[in-house]
């Protein structure tokens, strides 16, 4: 009726023309494609105006589903949920919905519900950014000013849940994490996927993963420490068997399948196994799939950067299988821990040498006294929080044994044992802290030191390149670190803190402040790389960090 009608008016209207100005058919002809064209144009603005109003439909919609929070977020506030409906619903085509209040911008889902699809997907980050004083007690460094980004990380994570689908209490899940640089030029250490990433699967029995993360060991007392990623981190002594950069049992295993517990009673286990899926018998290759030669971080030492293989050998404590527990307690204020690492095939042959000292001098590691050898440690820790009037005081201690075996005592520096105490005062919104960590002294070891005394006659600056003045078996080599901080919370997405810590390196010891965590160590290392053991390290350092 409509086309009849546009029509008609069309003819009257050349009629009308036709009057003064004789037309052509192809003129009339053209004048019917152009109300087609109008046509379908009104029926294209329909269309849309339709879609337009069913989104707005939408919007106007109850939003319970969109504020829903997601279960089981253990890091930050999550954002860009979905809520989970109750029930699947049949396919249909895909569409866009509106963002509003945290839905997401873009649906699998179905029908007039952009959430029915029950899947979760959080969006997460942690920023540490911090100023930092430090001298590292050398005789050519004295006191420098540095900037670093301490553990900033950014993450996708997904749960979706099984539980309408047939599955009560499964959800399939999967988490991306990297590293960010947000204080230093970014490299291969910032990819994404660089921090805990898996795919793993919910049961009631228990949750599955596979893919990178932190060991069961290292995470069992990560809470113990208030002054993580600062200059104050605990893993300056605690998890590190010989000291310098690398704690060794404070890891993340980048290629692991591991199991977690419900928890019972207050009780969780967790068991991770990480092949170490390496070509060489004596674990000296890079594991397959990996750059970087095992249990070394990116670029650090003993990774064998920048080289694409290993032709010199992966020799400074590559190891084979990894295997890791731990058992906690949770209940009532306290807190106990134990746990358990296993290093199979740890290769140190880099550390059998002959050098020669500058008294005249030898020290000589044969082959065979360091080697290949398993390593492991254990350790038991407990905690306890309570309300003392001005607020609460939370304590922390821990007992840690670390061993490697079938090794000369002579040379070992990879057996000993330590100890970890910390203190929380919290009144409000402050949080006033304090910690010691202590090495005891190894049984030996394969290294050399020198002396913290330059400039001397004829050295214009520093000790050249691979001086060794002493060997560092002939003296003490235990340590202290000392740590005293302040946090204040804005919100508990938003704290300030200051932290100040000293470390005392007995004359055979090279302890770091700052490993695994801060955006770099202060070593005892002279310009050119020497290790000045027994120095007295010191630092002040405060920042901000921002949970979302």
């Amino acid at each position: 009726m409509r086309k009849a009608f546009l029509l008609g008016t069309g003819f009257a209207a050349l009629c009308a023309t036709t009057i003064s100005h004789p037309l052509k058919a192809a003129t009339i002809d053209d004048v019917v494609a152009r109300l087609d064209a109008l046509e379908r144009s009104n029926a294209k603005l329909a269309k849309e105006n339709a879609q337009l109003r069913e989104r707005v439909n939408h919007i106007s919609e109850p939003r319970t589903a969109a504020t829903a929070v997601a279960p089981g977020s253990p890091k930050g506030n999550p954002v860009l949920h979905a809520a989970v409906a109750p029930s699947p619903a049949p396919a249909a085509p895909e569409h866009t919905v509106v963002s509003i209040g945290g839905a997401p911008l873009y649906s699998k889902a179905p029908g007039s519900n952009p959430f029915i699809d029950n899947t979760t997907v959080t969006l997460y980050g942690h920023v540490d950014l911090s100023g930092d004083i430090f001298n590292p007690g050398v005789y050519d460094q004295g006191t420098k000013f540095g900037v670093a980004s301490n553990l900033t990380y950014f993450g996708i994570r997904a749960r979706h849940n099984l539980d309408p689908y047939g599955y009560p209490g499964w959800a399939a899940i999967a988490q991306f994490e990297s590293l960010v640089e947000v204080a230093a030029v970014p490299t291969e250490r910032a990819a994404f996927g660089t921090r805990d990433s898996f795919l793993g699967m919910e049961s009631p029995w228990g949750t599955i993963k596979a893919g990178k993360a932190d060991t069961p060991y290292k995470k069992a007392t990560a809470k113990f420490d208030p002054f993580s990623a600062t200059l104050g981190d605990y893993n300056s002594i605690m998890g590190n068997t010989g000291g310098d950069l690398r704690a060794e049992f404070d890891w993340r295993a980048a290629h692991a399948i591991w199991y977690e517990s419900p928890v019972w009673n207050g009780f969780q286990a967790t068991i991770m196994v990480s092949p170490g899926q390496n070509t060489a018998k004596d674990n000296s290759d890079y594991a397959l799939g990996d750059f970087n030669c095992p249990a070394t971080s990116s670029r650090g030492s003993g990774s064998g950067f920048p080289l694409t293989s290993a032709p010199e050998g992966c020799t400074d404590g590559s190891y084979g299988n990894l295997y890791s527990a731990s058992l906690t307690y949770n209940r009532s204020g306290f807190t106990g821990v134990a746990a358990y690492e296993f290093h199979e095939g740890t290769n140190r042959t880099g550390d059998e040498a002959v050098t020669p000292l500058s008294n005249g001098g030898v020290l000589t590691v044969p082959t065979g006294a360091v080697g290949i050898a398993n390593e492991w440690a254990a350790k038991v820790g407990a905690g306890y929080k309570f309300n003392d009037m001005i607020g609460s005081l939370q304590l922390y201690g821990i007992y840690e044994i670390m061993r490697r075996e079938h090794t000369v005592a002579a040379f070992n520096e990879r057996s000993r044992d330590g100890y970890f105490l910390s203190a929380t005062q919290s009144v409000e919104k402050w949080d006033l802290s304090a910690s010691w960590a202590h090495a005891n002294a190894s049984p030996g070891s394969p290294g050399t030191g020198v002396l913290n005394a330059y400039p001397t006659p004829g050295v214009a600056v520093s000790a050249p390149a691979g001086a060794a003045d002493f060997a560092l078996n002939t003296v003490d080599s235990s340590a202290d670190q000392y740590a005293v901080g302040v946090k204040y919370h804005f919100s508990p997405f938003v704290s300030w803190y200051m932290v100040g810590s000293y470390l005392r390196n007995g004359p055979g010891a090279h302890y770091c402040l700052g490993v695994s965590g801060h955006g770099y160590g202060v070593c005892g290392r002279d310009a050119n790389n020497n290790v000045i053991a027994g120095n007295k390290a010191e630092a002040v350092t405060t920042g901000m960090t921002f949970d979302f």
